[in-house]
């Protein structure tokens, strides 16, 4: 019985998936936040500037992450990592002139609730190809401009990609 019992923990390390395998890398002059950069709205709201979870459900922990412009208060790159196979690294939104703690990531997890875009909402004409509403099927992440507009990043298994959904304007 032993036997058995500690062959079914090691099997089960051996599956296990650790987030601290994969990793944001920071392409030239970006580079990762430390605790010293959580001030401003980052501190007065908790906002996480990195979030783990499976946005494409492959079975595997993606990381989406803020990064700093280095030696420099002003300036972001908004990416997500993904882990497994497809160890792809997307740049989701860039901008040289905001500080990174005037924005705002969270996680949205999937659930039946239909949502609004902004062009539904009346904030402009829809387009015909833009997203009116939606679902969120699997984990997704929403992405703000503190006290100002937000986007929904979700993956698309047809475009193996993240579409943008602007949610206001």
């Amino acid at each position: 019985m032993r036997k058995i019992l500690f062959f079914s923990l090691a099997l089960a390390f051996v599956g296990c998936t650790s987030s601290e395998n994969i990793k944001v890398i920071p392409s030239n002059n970006w580079r990762v936040a430390d605790q010293d950069d959580v001030i401003d709205d980052w501190a007065r709201y908790d906002s996480p500037n990195k979030i783990i979870d499976d946005f494409n459900s492959d079975g595997k922990p993606d990381i989406a992450q803020i990064l700093l412009k280095e030696n420099s208060k002003t300036g972001y790159s908004f990416v997500v990592k993904m882990g497994g196979k497809d160890s792809r690294q997307f740049v989701l939104e860039s901008n040289n002139a905001i500080k990174p703690q005037s924005i705002a990531i969270e996680l949205l997890e999937p659930s039946k609730e239909v949502w609004e875009s902004a062009c539904e909402k009346g904030h402009w004409d829809c387009k015909s190809d833009e997203v009116r509403q939606f679902v969120i099927s699997k984990p997704s992440i929403q992405f703000c401009y503190i006290e100002s507009a937000c986007n929904v990043y979700m993956w698309s298994d047809r475009n193996q990609n993240f579409i943008k959904i602007p949610i206001s304007d």
